[in-house]
């Protein structure tokens, strides 16, 4: 039996940027927020999540074989203790729940503690230290 494409009419499309974090510090403090959007959409099932996302992704013309994301898979990203996380497909989940992926995708970036810009060279310090005895 086929199922049609559940449309996302959610409030979490209407609630704005109080639903994306604005940064992470872990994926667990993201999977908490991610879980916030989720009860805010009305707490869709993870199998409408799943038909959400596999709509989407056939709107953007991925081959069949690929647009499908277990049920699991998609349950698992809303549960601590990951260490890592496809964001491709945290997008997915967030804009089947209705709201903008951008934010969210700067939340994974932060919290999966991508490296902070270092510059290669370092100036030399300016102050001037003690004179050895001469």
């Amino acid at each position: 039996m086929r199922t049609a494409a559940i449309p996302c009419t959610c409030r979490a499309a209407e609630a704005g940027p109080s639903t994306a974090p604005t940064r992470s510090h872990s994926l667990d403090e993201l999977a908490e927020f991610l879980t916030l959007l989720r009860e805010e959409a009305g707490s869709p099932s993870f199998s409408t999540i799943v038909r959400r996302i596999s709509s989407a992704r056939a709107a953007r013309g991925v081959p069949a074989e690929e647009r499908t994301p277990g049920r699991i898979t998609v349950y698992d990203c809303f549960r601590s203790g990951r260490r890592r996380l496809d964001v491709e497909l945290l997008a997915d989940i967030v804009q089947a729940l209705g709201a903008d992926p951008g934010p969210w995708r700067d939340a994974y970036r932060t919290a999966a503690g991508s490296p902070p810009f270092r510059p290669a060279f370092r100036q030399p310090d300016p102050t001037p230290g003690p004179h050895p005895a001469g």
